[in-house]
């Protein structure tokens, strides 16, 4: 048995790639002190991979010249730059009374200079900057591909999350990778714990920034990054939330000038375990949290192993190591210290009484230039945490017509749908070896999480049993789990059918309803119809086209018809909806309520003027990313 486990341990290790990076950095395009080119060069030189250059509120892709003023550092540092690439690359024009401005490269013209696959990548970032009377807030936004402008708000939290519902949306519509993470909470103290649990899309946050005014360890009456960090997730876990991950980064806005006063390079950075340093891989592995943080301390092999944390430091000579597992029990709110371990390994399996846990790993080596004078080197992993099925809400009134379109991407997947009274649940799936995984992209990482089963199937099915048989309490209408299949039709409908055999008790099977469950699963995107059609046990249906309208499918094999809206439609909600396509709308729904069958039309503008027009021809479903508005829109 140890022989096994040796070998499955030393395979984690070799499957590990791990790239060093720093998310959040400033140079003169905002508040920082040096020229891009000068950052990303110390950066490549001191052994990182990837690094996001995130100035406030700006993206460097516009004309900017900066003046250099006389003091005598601000000339060092353009000598330097201009020594470092001479004077064919640096722009600069000279004035009267020694006056100089330089203009700064956009991140087009010197990324390939400093770029080289599979070594050295830099993402392009922003640094949203906001504020709630008087308090900073900030939060990064990791690969943005459009600036985005800062929003407001009547709270700290909703100041928060106005600026990360524009994340999520610029990310729905340019479909690339990209993600938000909260800054320096204690930023002037601007956010609590508190704020941070309302927020919704919401996966990192810094609990070490290099800042000299961040107050990352708090103070005798406002608490650390650290305390906050677990009492955030412990809420989310009992709310079915994701968990927010933790995050190491400089902050950097000084590199010529070094000490605690301030803020420069070198003091935190994350280790991401990806396949490839691409920004998709590494954005994917971090949701995932395949990354840790560290000041220093540097770990042989990712912590996280399901439900146990398995710590291995790769040690310096002389240096000693502390491992400590914090965690919060269940019933609790604050983190406690679970075990402390005074070696290089140590590992920590969850409890049945402890919700989560997390790894602090604390050397006696000193911190070179610290963030705190005393600091050590340390680093922080990602937690691990307990299975928690959600209670459901009181009073949820069930919602026939409301289609949850890419539900997996909600910030609570499934459970914000239920707890929105959706009767319609779309996931994408891809087959991998014998696996069903959600995803919209074909993953680049696959964890148990973002299976099929575990972030549908077993929910649902702990949600019958929770609701004595039913999804939606006193709801007996029919529940659909639509699966969009993106890879091979048979391969995908095959797995399918084998893994739902688990579940039968669950699932709607035929047209009967005896010995039935609530649950219809409708395969879409690559259907074998074929062999839908003739299976006789018939667990799956299937999710049709306009073109197989009067071809004789029964409802047991085909109970919803669906199209893109588009392909049906051009009026996008801006005056009368042109009588033409409207005619033709009312006969399509004619054609489908013929058949007894329901109509969905996808992609639809989120518009309720729109949705208003569907519901009145008749359209069945309203497939929606926008699942408050959509409820809010048909309880009226």
């Amino acid at each position: 048995m140890l022989f096994v486990t040796f070998l499955f341990l030393a395979n984690v290790v070799s499957a590990q790639h791990w790239f060093k990076g720093n998310l959040h950095t400033h140079s003169l395009w905002s508040d920082g002190d040096d020229y891009p080119e000068m950052i990303m060069d110390w950066y490549k030189a001191n052994g990182y991979q990837f690094v996001g250059l995130s100035d406030h509120n700006v993206i460097q892709e516009v004309e900017k010249w900066v003046n250099v003023p006389r003091q005598q550092d601000r000339r060092r540092t353009f000598d330097r730059y201009l020594r470092t690439f001479g004077p064919d690359w640096v722009k600069y024009q000279k004035g009267p009374n020694d006056s100089l401005k330089v203009r700064l490269k956009q991140l087009s013209e010197y990324r390939s200079y400093f770029e080289e696959s599979g070594k050295f990548l830099i993402i392009k970032s922003e640094e949203v900057s906001t504020s709630y009377q008087g308090k900073p807030i900030h939060l990064n936004v990791t690969n943005v591909q459009n600036l985005i402008r800062p929003q407001f708000g009547n709270s700290v939290a909703e100041v928060m999350q106005n600026n990360i519902d524009l994340v999520v949306a610029q990310r729905r519509q340019t479909r690339q990778p990209m993600f938000p993470h909260i800054n320096h909470p204690n930023f002037y103290w601007s956010i609590k714990a508190q704020d941070l649990m309302q927020l919704r899309y919401e996966r990192f946050f810094e609990v070490f920034n290099g800042h000299p005014l961040v107050n990352n360890y708090g103070d005798s009456a406002r608490e650390g990054t650290e305390s906050m960090w677990d009492k955030i997730n412990g809420h989310f876990l009992r709310q079915g939330r994701p968990l927010m991950y933790g995050l190491g980064t400089d902050d950097s806005h000084h590199y010529y000038f070094f000490g605690p006063t301030f803020s420069n390079s070198g003091r935190a950075w994350v280790m991401v375990d990806a396949p490839e340093l691409t920004p998709r891989a590494l954005i994917e592995s971090m949701e995932a949290g395949r990354f840790y943080a560290s000041s220093g301390v540097t770990l042989k092999q990712l912590p996280q192993v399901g439900n146990t944390l398995v710590v291995r430091v790769k040690p310096e000579p002389t240096v000693t190591y502390r491992i400590q597992f914090f965690g919060v029990r269940k019933g609790k709110e604050q983190s406690e210290l679970l075990r402390e371990v005074a070696d290089t390994n140590a590992t920590f399996a969850l409890a049945d009484d402890v919700l989560l846990a997390r790894a602090r790993i604390v050397s006696s080596k000193t911190k070179y230039n610290p963030f705190m004078p005393g600091d050590v080197e340390t680093a922080w992993t990602q937690p691990i945490a307990q299975n928690v099925v959600p209670q459901p809400l009181a009073n949820v009134v069930p919602l026939p017509n409301a289609h949850a379109h890419n539900d997996y991407e909600q910030s609570r997947p499934l459970w914000d749908a239920l707890d929105n009274g959706f009767t319609s649940i779309e996931a994408d799936v891809y087959l991998l070896n014998d696996t069903l995984y959600v995803a919209h992209e074909r993953p680049t990482i696959r964890t148990s999480a973002q299976t099929l089963e575990n972030l549908y199937l077993k929910p649902l099915a702990e949600r019958i049993r929770q609701q004595n048989g039913n999804v939606l309490a006193g709801y007996n209408g029919p529940f659909y789990l639509m699966i969009d299949a993106k890879t091979q039709a048979d391969s995908t409908y095959q797995a399918l059918t084998k893994l739902l055999l688990r579940y039968r008790t669950q699932l709607q099977i035929g047209s009967s309803s005896k010995n039935s469950g609530p649950v219809t699963v409708v395969l879409s995107g690559n259907r074998p119809v074929t062999t839908v059609a003739k299976a006789k046990d018939k667990l799956i249906t299937l999710d049709g086209r306009p073109a197989d309208l009067g071809k004789k499918y029964s409802l047991a094999v085909m109970p919803i018809i669906s199209d893109a809206y588009q392909n049906q439609l051009s009026w996008r909600g801006k005056g009368e909806m042109p009588a033409t396509e409207l005619q033709k709308l009312r006969q399509l729904v004619e054609r489908v309520h013929q058949e007894g069958k329901k109509l969905r039309l996808w992609a639809s503008p989120e518009d309720p003027v729109v949705w208003a027009k569907l519901r009145e021809a008749g359209v069945d479903f309203i497939s929606t990313d926008q699942q408050e508005l959509v409820r809010d829109f048909l309880l009226k």
